[in-house]
């Protein structure tokens, strides 16, 4: 089994999209429009992203803009995002690209549990965390 987050946008599923790929590094495989599909969709949902999927590391994020009457509403923090970062100096470069525009929720900084950590909330109300286990040295 493997468990992919589905992220749901209301009409800026692209623009994440790219920024996740600009941020995360990987490639967008897919990608789906309303217009596309046998459905009808309005004029200016036609290019709205109906299924996207981008790749990253092994990893696998779909994305889509909701119907055009739905709503996107926030978790509230019950659901975070979190990625195993190879070294320090990644998960910095990383994090740096994933907040710009975002809020930082705790700052990048070695934690009592042995690893290398911060938290965020995208420009798209995405929460994430980011974590580097610290290897000790013998």
């Amino acid at each position: 089994m493997k468990l992919n987050p589905y992220l749901h946008f209301a009409g800026n599923a692209e623009e994440a999209l790219n920024f996740y790929k600009n941020a995360l590094g990987g490639e967008i495989i897919m990608i789906n429009r309303y217009g596309d599909s046998p459905m009808p969709a309005d004029e200016d949902w036609k290019n709205k992203i109906m299924h996207g999927r981008f790749e990253f590391d092994g990893n696998l994020i779909m994305i889509s803009d909701v119907f055009k009457e739905q709503t996107v509403s926030a978790t509230g923090g019950n659901i975070q995002l979190s990625i195993e970062v190879e070294s320090e100096e990644k998960l910095n470069d990383v994090f740096n690209k994933m907040s710009e525009g975002g809020k930082i929720t705790l700052p990048v900084a070695k934690q009592f549990w042995g690893a290398y950590f911060g938290m965020l909330e995208d420009k798209f109300g995405i929460s994430w965390m980011f974590n580097h286990t610290i290897e000790e040295t013998k």
